[in-house]
């Protein structure tokens, strides 16, 4: 992996998106500061004034004419939608136990729920995955019925969301299970045969190896796109090969990203897992 900021990373909230922009955001609870590093060389700094701490942040990224930025603010998710001069554009409310959010292509909020959201008195449908126009306009989705009409598993709790080509993915548990989506349609279901590894991931990324995976924020592991093969654990490394200690891991559509104690590292999966 190559070495992209040398910065002191202790105690951050961190994200990456698709265009190479890096988000940091450090500071007391009621006074962060999430600065953001665009490949350019520029950084940017925004100030966030919610009584909120780093680590309540769910997602902060740049979008086509401003910020999202979703949040949880005693214990409820909420969501505000900032202008390039940071006014304040649109505010909302998520449902219960939000678990993961992707900022698609676009310009489409996708929420993932956990269990507590999916069976929420509030949630009758069941539903385990919404997707929200940035002024807060829920689109209609039929994600899960889709799911039950072709007998997949049922999705017992949303791990993580990803983009790639236009369709969005989630990785879930019943099991460990990846289905492929638009807005309209189911178009892929694979169920991971390899129970060992059946646990509890955070994130998820796509690239023409397969599925690279990643749990607990620090563990890194590719599945084959064949998922009939085994998982493989992978190790993440510096150019010199030296193994580094991993914070915090971001999987994007293009690259992975590791927040190590010294900065931060890129790995480029576009062209597979050998482009490091």
């Amino acid at each position: 992996m190559n070495k992209i900021i040398n910065t002191n990373t202790q105690g951050c909230f961190f994200h990456a998106d698709p265009q190479g922009r890096v988000y940091i955001g450090k500071g007391l609870k009621g006074d962060i500061t999430i600065s953001i590093y665009d490949p350019s060389g520029d950084v940017r700094d925004f100030k966030v004034k919610e009584p909120i701490a780093y680590s309540d942040i769910l997602l902060f990224q740049q979008s086509a004419d401003g910020y999202v930025f979703v949040y949880y603010e005693s214990y409820e998710p909420k969501v505000k939608v900032f202008s390039e001069e940071g006014r304040v554009k649109s505010a909302f409310h998520l449902p219960s136990g939000v678990s993961c959010c992707l900022l698609d292509e676009k310009q489409n909020l996708w929420v993932g729920l956990s269990d507590e959201g999916i069976y929420d008195d509030a949630n009758p449908s069941g539903q385990s995955v919404l997707c929200c126009t940035l002024d807060g306009q829920l689109k209609e989705t039929h994600i899960d019925q889709q799911l039950s009409e072709i007998y997949a598993p049922v999705v017992d709790d949303c791990y993580a969301l990803a983009e790639k080509d236009g369709l969005i993915y989630m990785l879930y548990y019943s099991y460990t299970v990846i289905v492929a989506f638009d807005e309209t349609d189911v178009k892929r279901v694979w169920i991971v045969s390899d129970k060992d590894y059946s646990g509890v991931y955070d994130q998820l990324a796509i690239s023409d190896d397969g599925f690279w995976i990643s749990k607990d924020e620090h563990s890194l592991s590719l599945l084959p796109a064949d998922v009939s093969m085994p998982v493989q654990e992978v190790k993440c490394c510096d150019q010199d090969g030296r193994e580094f200690s991993i914070q915090q891991l971001k999987l994007i559509s293009n690259a992975i990203y590791a927040l190590s104690d010294s900065g931060i590292y890129k790995r480029d999966i576009r062209g597979g897992k050998t482009n490091e």
